[in-house]
C-alpha cells in the first residue's frame, strides 16, 4: 500500500464497467463537437496560468482525459502531455483531435484509471503537472491518491459540486437508484482531509456553472440509460420504460435539460510537501 494512503474509509461505488463505457462513449462525439477552450474565457486554464503551473518545459498526465479538450490545448504550451480514459472512443476522437491540431508532442491511451498500476506504467513521479477535470476517474481514495503519487509537483482536481440534474435524477428515480445527490461535495471534503492529514496545504476554487444539455432521442438513451446501468443490470421491460419516459419529455426532436452546479477546484503543491518533511526532518 502506498505512504500516502491515510484510511478515510472513502470507497468507490460499485459499478458495472461495460455501462460505464458505454455511457462514456455514447457522448464522445459531443464532447468532440465542442469547440476547444480558450486562455481568455476559460477559467480552468486561467487557474493553471495564474498559479505558474505551465511552462514549456512541463509534462503533464490529464486523468480522465476525454476527447482530448484539455490535453490538446495544453500540448501547445508545455514539452508533452499523456491522457488516459476509460472510453476507447473518447481515445479514438482524441487522437483524431491531437492529428487535426498537428500536435507530436501528445498521447492519448485507453486505460481505467482505477485499475492503472503507476509502477509499471512508469508514472511514479513522473509528470509535473497531474490534472482530473470533471471527471468520474476519481471515486475513492485509491483513485485520489493516484494523482498525487503520479505528480512531482502540481496536482488539479476539479467536481461538479452542488449539482441539480432534474432530469437525470428522476430516471434514476424511476429506476428505483437513490444515490444521494452530494456524492461528488463528499468526495471533495475527503479529498481535502486526506491531503490535510499528509500536510499539504490545498488551495479552492469555485464556479457556478449551467449546462443546457440538448440531444436527440438515441443520444439521450445513450446517456441516462447507460447511467442507469451503471448502477445495476434493467430487465428488457425497465429499459422500454425508461426509453417511454425520455420519450415523453422531447420537444421539437431534442430532450433537454438544465444541470445547475459549482465546479470546485482542489489544487496542491506536492513539492511543497517535500520541501516541509526536508525541513522538518
Amino acid at each position: 500500500m502506498s505512504e500516502l494512503l491515510t484510511g478515510t474509509n472513502w470507497q468507490k461505488r460499485k459499478t458495472i464497467k461495460q455501462a460505464n463505457i458505454d455511457l462514456w462513449d455514447s457522448m464522445a462525439q459531443s464532447f468532440m463537437d465542442k469547440m476547444l477552450p480558450n486562455f481568455e474565457e476559460d477559467s480552468f486554464l486561467q487557474l493553471l496560468q495564474t498559479n505558474n503551473m505551465i511552462h514549456d518545459d512541463l509534462s503533464i498526465l490529464d486523468v480522465g482525459c476525454g476527447a482530448g479538450t484539455y490535453s490538446v490545448v495544453l500540448a501547445k504550451y508545455c514539452k508533452n502531455v499523456v491522457g488516459v480514459d476509460l472510453s476507447p472512443k473518447m481515445i479514438e476522437l482524441a487522437n483524431k483531435r491531437a492529428i487535426e491540431s498537428r500536435l507530436e508532442n501528445v498521447e492519448f491511451h485507453c486505460m481505467d484509471w482505477h485499475e492503472l498500476d503507476l509502477e509499471k506504467e512508469d508514472f511514479i513521479k513522473k509528470f509535473d503537472l497531474v490534472i482530473a477535470h470533471n471527471t468520474p476517474a476519481i471515486q475513492c481514495e485509491d483513485t485520489f491518491i493516484k494523482l498525487s503519487e503520479a505528480s512531482k509537483k502540481w496536482c488539479v482536481l476539479s467536481k461538479p459540486t452542488h449539482r441539480k440534474d432534474p432530469l437525470s435524477d428522476e430516471i434514476k428515480k424511476l429506476a428505483g437508484i437513490e444515490e444521494r445527490t452530494e456524492i461528488s461535495d463528499k468526495m471533495i471534503a475527503n479529498a481535502f482531509h486526506i491531503l490535510w492529514d499528509l500536510g499539504v496545504l490545498p488551495c479552492f476554487h469555485y464556479e457556478k456553472q449551467n449546462w443546457n444539455l440538448k440531444k436527440t432521442k438515441e443520444e439521450a438513451y445513450g446517456l441516462y440509460i447507460n447511467r442507469v446501468k451503471t448502477y445495476r443490470e434493467i430487465t428488457e421491460l425497465e429499459e422500454k420504460q425508461l426509453r417511454d419516459y425520455i420519450d415523453s419529455m422531447e420537444k421539437d426532436g431534442f430532450i433537454e435539460e438544465s444541470v445547475n452546479t459549482t465546479i470546485t477546484t482542489l489544487y496542491w503543491d506536492m513539492e511543497e510537501k517535500d520541501n516541509e518533511s526536508e525541513i522538518m526532518g
